[in-house]
């Protein structure tokens, strides 16, 4: 909406300028420079210090749909071990409180994702019934100007942290969106496809952040789905 209106205001003065022939010879107006983004300084910055924000839940569980309200959260990352290495720990979570079927149900779902303390890659994450290790760390981008896509790698799911029983994969991709105008963050969707042992797909999750030149990023919204059941997550 606000590209358009923006754009729409401007054609008009457009016009006049060409019209009156450039005000006299005046040099002809340039496009902006596009804003290059670091999405891994973007990373560091979110593992470093966290965010919060409130969020409006909804969906359906084994077809019986739900609203509600909660909170997502990425506490800031603390110092840990992964995988037998030194790592940063940051806990992500969604809880809050959903109505469904006349029934007023609290709601919340934690992972913690770990990170490499040199420069934040990616190294897996785990819950209370799953232990998941990327097959390599996964890298971020460095320099993003516009619209892109990307592989970030393959996530191998074992059920704990002997990584003796497989439970299948999950891949990894991302996609940027350029600003809508100069100086407007950039969007960032993180999807992954999960697997089962036999390569089947059991659920996709896409979560979705902008980030500002300066490398902040902010929480958007985030949806899970599978054959039982969806979830949608939106910031307030």
């Amino acid at each position: 909406m606000k590209r358009a209106f923006r754009v729409g205001a401007c054609v008009p003065c457009v016009i006049a300028l060409v019209a009156c022939g450039g005000g006299g010879g005046d040099p002809p107006l340039q496009p902006p420079t596009p804003t290059n983004f670091n999405m891994q300084a973007g990373i560091a910055n979110m593992v470093t210090h966290g965010l919060t924000s409130n969020v409006t839940l909804s969906g359906t569980a084994n077809s019986v749909p739900f609203t509600g309200t909660g909170t997502y959260t990425l506490t800031p990352g603390v110092n840990g071990t992964f995988n037998g290495a030194a790592a940063l720990a940051q806990t992500e979570t969604i809880s809050g409180t959903v109505n469904a079927a006349g029934q007023s149900l609290p709601v919340s779902t934690s992972v913690t994702d770990y990170y490499a303390t040199a420069d934040s890659a990616f190294l897996g994450e785990s819950n209370a019934t799953e232990y998941d290790v990327a097959q390599a760390p996964f890298q971020y981008p460095t320099s993003v100007s516009g619209a892109s896509s990307g592989t970030l790698g393959t996530v191998l799911r074992y059920t704990d942290q002997t990584l003796s029983v497989s439970v299948g994969t999950a891949q990894v991709t991302y996609q940027t969106m350029a600003p809508v105008d100069p100086g407007s963050p950039m969007g960032i969707a993180i999807t992954s496809k999960i697997y089962g042992p036999q390569s089947d797909l059991l659920e996709t999750d896409v979560t979705n952040y902008t980030m500002t030149s300066a490398n902040v990023i902010s929480f958007s919204s985030a949806t899970a789905q599978s054959a039982q059941a969806t979830l949608t997550a939106k910031a307030q």
